[in-house]
């Protein structure tokens, strides 16, 4: 019996350390498991949208008969980065076959103004946000009556289109190398080496920069950083000018140069301020006299396509080593975009 007691110690031993053991041990690992780092912040400068737009699958309905009241009610999205504001508002216009539809009104509310025009409607809606990484909406009603139809016929297919004319914005910030070692002949290790940044993502916009090219260009004895900026129209629209950018929603004659435009600024990091510090960009854009502001590129797209050379105002001395530099992309326009609806205008059925 007395051989028995030093087991007999081992186990009860075993016993109460153990359990001790394994609640110390499950303590542990619950803290050092609990979330110690911050969530990460939602990009809001991807994707190729700017706003969106849908008719409401029963308004207008798919059937209506002649000589009657219905409902359209169109929902409208901001997809992209840049929120369109109170200041500087949207326009959204209703186009109808006046020989089958007529009294078409909007109904105002916070966001939306209707105007003297009555297929004419103005509206703001705020972009993503990384509170609100969908993008805000509005709403926008609108009623309308059908015509009588022709006597020889039972019912007519029509079509409403809803046009969105609005101001947007595309940024990019990114990271470049300049490298004043054009020849590669330098010893030592690099900093950074040029080379080509693609992006595939968007910046939150519907046109979209795609690519840059670095150049280093010897001048004398300085080196001038010149960048290849290739933009595209990803959108479902067109970009037009943003001087007027509304007008392309009711005027008939809108400018056709005013068509597929838009205009860039890029600027480098560093301590001057925000002229000297913005590049010189080509083809330039003209003022309204004629003039040419080298610090404003223009975008003229074909085949919704585009690239504008920008190159820094100052060289940078060919001793200087590798380093990295911030840039800044800057492009503004107007967007054009429409969706349409058809449905049905049939003549009452008689018992």
């Amino acid at each position: 019996m007395l051989k028995l007691i030093p087991e007999v110690m081992y186990l009860l031993h075993k016993k109460i350390i153990f359990p001790i053991f394994l609640i110390f041990a499950v303590i542990v690992i619950g803290c050092t498991s609990s979330p110690s780092s911050k969530t990460k912040e939602v990009d809001v400068f991807v994707g190729t949208d700017g706003l969106t737009a849908e008719f409401a699958k029963t308004a207008p309905p798919p059937k209506v008969f002649e000589d009657s009241n219905f409902p359209i009610l169109l929902r409208i999205r901001n997809k992209g980065a840049y929120s369109i504001k109170d200041s500087n508002k949207a326009a959204l216009s209703l186009g109808i076959e006046k020989d089958y539809i007529k009294d078409l009104k909007v109904e105002e509310q916070g966001r939306v103004v209707s105007t003297r025009f009555d297929n004419l409607a103005y509206f703001f809606v705020d972009g993503k946000t990384t509170i609100n990484p969908q993008g805000d909406e509005v709403i926008t009603s609108l009623s309308a009556k059908t015509s009588k139809l022709d006597p020889q016929s039972e019912l007519k297919e029509s079509t409403i289109t809803a046009t969105l004319c609005y101001p947007y914005n595309t940024i990019l910030s990114t990271t470049v190398c300049i490298d004043t070692d054009v020849a590669g002949i330098n010893p030592g290790k690099k900093v950074c080496s040029a080379k080509d940044l693609v992006f595939n993502s968007g910046q939150g916009a519907p046109i979209a920069v795609t690519k840059i090219e670095p150049q280093m260009i010897p001048v004398e004895n300085e080196i001038k950083p010149q960048f290849l900026i290739f933009v595209e129209n990803k959108g479902k629209g067109n970009p037009v000018n943003l001087v007027g950018y509304d007008s392309a929603c009711y005027k008939s004659d809108y400018n056709k140069d005013s068509w597929n435009v838009a205009t860039i600024k890029v600027y480098k990091a560093g301590k001057e301020s925000e002229a000297e510090s913005q590049l010189v960009c080509t083809p330039s854009l003209k003022n309204s006299a004629g003039a040419i502001d080298e610090t404003i590129g223009l975008l003229r797209f074909t085949d919704n396509k585009i690239f504008v050379r920008c190159t820094f105002k100052n060289g940078i001395p060919k001793s200087s080593e590798a380093f990295l530099s911030p840039l800044k992309v800057v492009i503004d326009y107007g967007y054009v975009q429409s969706i349409a609806a058809n449905f049905l205008i049939e003549k009452p059925y008689k018992r």
